[in-house]
């Protein structure tokens, strides 16, 4: 009687985690080379304290249409030679190339903290950015979640070479989500939960270029794996309609030119 009992719940416990198990999504899988062009500003108004604006332009699609331009403001401050902080505004204009509009705007607000140490001539630095997103467009959120809170952790290895005006650097950064919308079979009967995972691996290298006391120059190179979901409800009826997870593998070349005050 006790093995059958036994049995019984180990049966009842393997049913219950197989029921629970998440959903299996559909996959896709594209590749995109892509491109950045970036003219910025930044001042220092007072000791440590600098002020920073820029404009970037996004290409996508084998750099065949724009992605987006965007527009940011901000602000840092470095507490010592060790540690710094800062925070930044970026307004997000996205353009659809498929009805050639623009699509309605983003705005993104950053909250960045970054340690940083010198050995011998390498500076070895890992930031932490507090990422969140607002949409302006009319979204149901068990599909995409409004705003979308994202962490950032980069750790970046920068040279300085003697007598050379020349830097370069190399970087690895994980987007992990905070706040991303769970699956549910029907989200008119579901409660909403959260979910996160590691939403993008990025890899990259890259050179700065002094060109003079006011003048900077950056180029660089990034691979990314993106990874997302796509989640799709019926409206009327709330059930699942469709659930795919989107992979994205992306080659990014940009240029980025700083005065600096």
């Amino acid at each position: 009687m006790r093995k059958i009992l036994l049995l019984a719940m180990l049966l009842s416990l393997t049913l219950g985690a197989t029921a629970q198990e998440p959903f299996t999504p559909a996959r896709s899988t594209t590749n995109d080379f892509r491109g950045r062009v970036e003219g910025a500003f930044e001042w220092e108004v007072v000791d440590d304290l600098t002020l920073e604006a820029g404009v970037q332009l996004r290409l996508n699609n084998d750099l065949a249409t724009v992605d987006r331009i965007q527009t940011s403001v901000g602000a840092n401050y470095e507490v010592n030679k060790y540690f710094d902080f800062g925070a930044d505004y970026v307004l997000i204009n996205g353009y659809e190339a498929d009805v050639k509009a623009w699509d309605k705007p983003r705005h993104r607000v950053n909250v960045n903290v970054r340690g940083k140490v010198k050995v011998g001539r390498v500076v070895l630095s890992l930031r932490e950015r507090l990422q969140t997103t607002f949409r302006t467009d009319s979204v149901n959120r068990y599909e995409k979640m409004n705003p979308e809170l994202m962490l950032r952790s980069r750790l970046m290895a920068e040279y300085s070479i003697r007598h050379s005006r020349w830097s370069p650097y190399a970087m690895f950064e994980l987007n992990n989500t905070l706040n991303a919308p769970k699956v549910v079979d029907n989200y008119k009967k579901a409660a909403l939960r959260t979910d996160n995972y590691i939403a993008r691996y990025r890899l990259g290298v890259g050179a700065k270029f002094r060109i003079s006391r006011y003048h900077r120059l950056d180029f660089y190179y990034y691979f990314d794996y993106d990874r997302g979901y796509d989640i799709d409800y019926k409206g009327n009826k709330g059930t699942l309609k469709g659930y795919v997870q989107e992979n994205e593998f992306r080659h990014t070349f940009g240029i980025s030119y700083k005065f600096k005050l």
